[in-house]
C-alpha cells in the first residue's frame, strides 16, 4: 500500500500530507550523508510519513471547515483526542510494532530530554527531522525552537523549557557527528529532489 492511500484512508488534510512528505525529504538528505551505524532506513523513512496521522484531532477549525470538522470529529470517535493516542492507534492498525507506535509517540518536544539521553537514533533522526520542518517549510532548529517558544504556551509554561531547548540543539549535534555535510545546509531546496521518491515507497 502507497502512502497516498494510507492518507486517504485517514483522510488526512492536505497541509498534515506536506508536512510529512517534507520531513521525509530532510531524513533522506540526512540518510543520503550518513557515516553512523548501520540504521534501518526503510523504516525510519516510513515512520516520517506517518507520523503525524492523528494530528487532525488538535486542529482549531473555523466553523466554515465543515468538511474538516466532520472528519476530525470521525477521527477523535474512532481514535480519541489526544493527537499522540490517536497517531499511535492509527499506525498499529495500519499493522507495525509496538516498536514502530513507541518511536513515533516518543518523539514530541516535550520528551527532548529522554530523546537526547537515549541510544536510539531512528528516535533522534524522527525528532530532529521534525523540529526542522516549519509550517512554511523547512528552517532551521533555532527557527524551530523560535517558533516553540512564541506559539506554545504548553512547553513555555513548563520549568524545564530551557532543559527541552537545550536538549533539542544536543539531538542536533549527535546527529552532525555523524553527517559529512552541514545539517543547516538541509533547505526547501536541498530535499526537492526526495519529495517525489515519498509517493513511491511501499509502507505496507
Amino acid at each position: 500500500m502507497k502512502i497516498n492511500e494510507i492518507y486517504q484512508r485517514f483522510s488526512i488534510p492536505q497541509n498534515l500530507r506536506e508536512h510529512m512528505f517534507r520531513v521525509f525529504g530532510v531524513v533522506s538528505v540526512i540518510e543520503k550523508n550518513w557515516i553512523g551505524e548501520k540504521l534501518d532506513w526503510e523504516l525510519l523513512k516510513k515512520l516520517t510519513l506517518l507520523h503525524d496521522l492523528g494530528n487532525i484531532v488538535k486542529f482549531n477549525l473555523k466553523e466554515e471547515d465543515m468538511y474538516l470538522k466532520e472528519t476530525q470529529q470521525a477521527i477523535i470517535d474512532k481514535y480519541g483526542p489526544d493527537d499522540h493516542i490517536a497517531t499511535g492507534k492509527m499506525v498499529s492498525e495500519l499493522g507495525f510494532d509496538q516498536e514502530a507506535v513507541d518511536i513515533i509517540q516518543s518523539k514530541s518536544f516535550g520528551n527532548s530530554v529522554v530523546i537526547a539521553n537515549s541510544n536510539n537514533y531512528l528516535l533522534k533522526i524522527l525528532y530532529y527531522a521534525d523540529m526542522r520542518v516549519l509550517p512554511t517549510g523547512v528552517g532551521t532548529l533555532e527557527d524551530r525552537l523560535f517558533d516553540v517558544r512564541n506559539r506554545m504556551p504548553k512547553y513555555t509554561s513548563r520549568p524545564d523549557f530551557e532543559d527541552l531547548v537545550n536538549s533539542s540543539r544536543q539531538v542536533e549535534k549527535q546527529i552532525q557527528s555523524f553527517v559529512s555535510i552541514s545539517l543547516n545546509t538541509i533547505t526547501n531546496e536541498s530535499i526537492i529532489s526526495y519529495l517525489s521518491d515519498a509517493s513511491t515507497i511501499d509502507i505496507l
